[in-house]
């Protein structure tokens, strides 16, 4: 019963991690197409302090007009908005299986369950979570070392409270 024990208890640990890294992701991403939208929007229109800039500082307002013109160019192949859909939508699936797991967590440690329907059911739920990284092919999956860092602290204080 303690290895089943063990695997249910890191299961939660790294369900939990990724749905905090997940919805992390999210945000930072969110944020991304929210500040590249806003620099676009503010050198693309056209105003009376635009040339006073233009007039003070001819070469600095070039680069930055020169800039949001690759920007707007190089955009669409950020994925932004794709990046959001795809991560949210993971981070939705972990905060379900997540659950599932507390709920078996629960259920093992008031012994509302025996070892037979423990395993199965956690087997069950590590099929499930292996449907979780199937994403689009043009998704591409980079490294986010700081908000891992940042999910597995969140995620030990969430489950001190279990």
């Amino acid at each position: 019963m303690n290895d089943i024990r063990n695997k249910i208890w890191y299961f939660l640990v790294d369900s939990k991690t990724n749905e905090i890294l997940s919805s992390l992701i999210v945000v930072k991403y969110q944020k991304w197409d929210l500040y590249t939208n806003i620099f676009l929007v503010v050198t693309t229109s056209s105003s009376v302090a635009a040339w006073t800039i233009w007039n003070v500082y001819p070469t600095l307002w070039a680069l930055i007009i020169g800039l949001s013109q690759v920007i707007t160019l190089i955009k669409p192949y950020f994925l932004f908005p794709k990046y959001i859909k795809v991560f949210n939508e993971k981070s939705i699936r972990w905060q379900h299986l997540s659950l599932e797991l507390e709920e078996i967590w629960f259920e093992l440690n008031q012994a509302l369950i025996d070892e037979k329907a423990l395993s199965s059911k956690f087997f069950e739920l590590k099929k499930k979570s292996l449907t979780f990284d199937n994403v689009p092919e043009d998704i591409i999956f980079f490294s986010h070392d700081k908000l891992q860092t940042i999910a597995e602290k969140k995620s030990e204080i969430s489950l001190t409270k279990i």
